[in-house]
């Protein structure tokens, strides 16, 4: 049972019978690990509020391979982002990067670009007075570092390229994005998809330069407020396509920013 250090994030928590924990982290070195915090439901544990969601530290834990469930030996702090949980609409959107996380990454599986996306996202978001584009920037690069990166440079039924879409919107000879094929569809192939979502060139331009953007960028950009809500109903769709899952936090967000 070799003993393991690492830098990670507490991305998700849930209970394991009276005493336990189950604490998932994304890790630097490991990818995603499922680990046990034994007794950590006891008023007097060893752990305090070490492990709370989104704290990001140093965790040292038991490898146990061919095994679902790790032992935790001991996680110290080096930021709990504090900052962000005194504010209710920035901690809402550091849990949903913490289970869009949870939902893409693989167990086991190294990314160690993606854990140092997610720790300058919650990093920026401390200094951001409204962390909507960068949320869906973070989306973006997630998802391609994943695997899900949507095709916006070809047309998903026959690979043609994609012209800008027309300044009026997608209707008038442009694109359309297709959540459930993954990327823009020409005007050849809107059959392809009869619910495809017409987006403006604005939202189309938008979307290719948030794959590249550095994150502490992103409060750099301004966008009209129909290219925000187009860019938020065409990446929540896609998503929710995409991991064939909907995420609670995405809900508790719409309750409070409404």
């Amino acid at each position: 049972m070799p003993v393991q250090t690492t830098k990670a994030i507490v991305i998700k928590s849930q209970s394991l019978g009276e005493v336990d924990r189950i604490i998932s982290f994304y890790t630097s070195d490991f990818g995603k690990v499922r680990s046990v915090a034994r007794g950590i439901k006891r008023p007097k544990n060893r752990y305090g509020g070490s492990l709370e969601l989104l704290n990001y530290g140093d965790l040292v834990f038991f490898l146990r391979p061919h095994k679902d469930l790790q032992i935790i030996n001991s996680f110290d702090i080096l930021d709990s982002f504090n900052t962000l949980k005194d504010d209710l609409t920035k901690t809402a959107y550091a849990f949903y990067i913490a289970e869009l996380l949870d939902a893409t990454g693989a167990e086991g599986k190294v990314n160690d670009v993606a854990f140092q996306l997610t720790l300058q996202a919650l990093s920026s978001m401390k200094n951001i007075n409204h962390p909507e584009l960068l949320i869906h920037a973070y989306e973006l690069q997630l998802l391609t570092l994943m695997g899900f990166r949507p095709q916006l440079q070809k047309c998903v039924g026959c690979s043609g390229n994609i012209s800008p879409p027309p300044l009026t919107g997608g209707d008038r000879g442009g694109g359309r994005f297709s959540p459930p094929l993954g990327g823009m569809l020409c005007s050849k192939c809107f059959y392809k998809d009869a619910s495809a979502l017409s987006i403006s060139r604005g939202t189309f331009e938008l979307m290719k330069r948030m794959l590249t953007l550095d994150l502490s960028l992103v409060n750099r950009i301004s966008a009209a407020d129909i290219v925000k809500q187009e860019l938020k109903k065409t990446l929540s769709t896609f998503i929710s396509f995409q991991l064939e899952r909907q995420f609670k936090s995405l809900d508790f967000i719409a309750t409070i920013i409404s």
